[in-house]
């Protein structure tokens, strides 16, 4: 009988032993598993939060981001602990861009009162000399040393605005309108039309006489006197040079080319 009842004893305590041991293990994967899910929600979110302020435009769709996940936290009870903590984060990551945009404000901010200090010990020390100033400003009285600055300025510019110069830019483009009127062919078939008008070319002549940019401004009406003042400008190119007095690079002339019959 004691025999039988060792191995019963012994049974129990093996049973006992088996149980604990399993229970252990039990508890001991719960919390690996309850480990892994309270470790899990929170990697993929803050990268999120991460991405979205990284780019220019990220403070608005992180606020829109933040409320889809404030959603979805909502339907999900045992999600909403672990999560809000990573929402707290976004939340102090959403003051960075606030923190650079501050420095931004208080540096006018700091450059307004430097500059409003310079000015007021400057207006009391240039007062006491303002009052020595005028001691000075005995010597600015004659200021008729401006007025020959102004007068040799003048006489600077004169070369270009005498009377001589501008009787030389007169004669010059006198002397062009003359130089086409006489140098213009009447075309025969026009005469035969008896076609007649006034025809306004337009051209520039450069320092040394050279022409470009020419065309007509004002059409006569008729296509062949028209198209023999274009031929005129391209033979007598180049024109003589402009005069010394002639203080430019180019020149740009509209001239009246006429065409008539009574006078042709």
């Amino acid at each position: 009988m004691q025999a039988a009842a060792l191995p019963v004893a012994e049974h129990r305590r093996w049973l006992i032993a088996g149980g604990t041991a399993l229970a252990g293990h039990a508890l001991a994967l719960g919390a690996v598993m309850l480990w892994h899910r309270s470790g899990e929600p929170p990697v993929p979110e803050p990268v999120v939060l991460i991405d979205l302020p990284a780019g220019a435009s990220a403070p608005a769709p992180s606020q829109a981001d933040t409320d889809a996940l404030d959603a979805s936290q909502a339907l999900a009870e045992p999600e909403p602990e672990t999560v809000r903590p990573p929402l707290e984060p976004a939340v102090a990551s959403a003051p960075s861009p606030l923190a650079m945009r501050l420095p931004t404000t208080p540096s006018p901010e700091v450059a307004v009162p430097l500059a409003a200090p310079r000015p007021s010990p400057a207006r009391t020390e240039p007062r006491a000399p303002a009052q020595a100033a005028p001691a000075a400003a005995a010597p600015p009285a004659p200021r008729s040393d401006p007025r020959e600055a102004t007068g040799s300025a003048k006489s600077g510019k004169g070369p270009g605005d005498s009377p001589k110069a501008k009787k030389a830019q007169a004669d010059y483009y006198a002397m062009i309108a003359a130089h086409l009127q006489r140098k213009k062919s009447y075309p025969k078939e026009a005469k035969k039309a008896r076609q007649e008008g006034v025809v306004t070319v337009r051209f520039t002549v450069a320092r040394d006489g050279s022409i470009s940019n020419a065309s007509i401004k004002r059409s006569s009406g008729h296509e062949l006197l028209d198209g023999a003042t274009l031929d005129l400008l391209r033979r007598v190119a180049p024109l003589p040079a402009m005069p010394d007095s002639m203080e430019r690079e180019s020149v740009t002339l509209a001239l009246p080319i006429d065409y008539s019959l009574r006078t042709d």
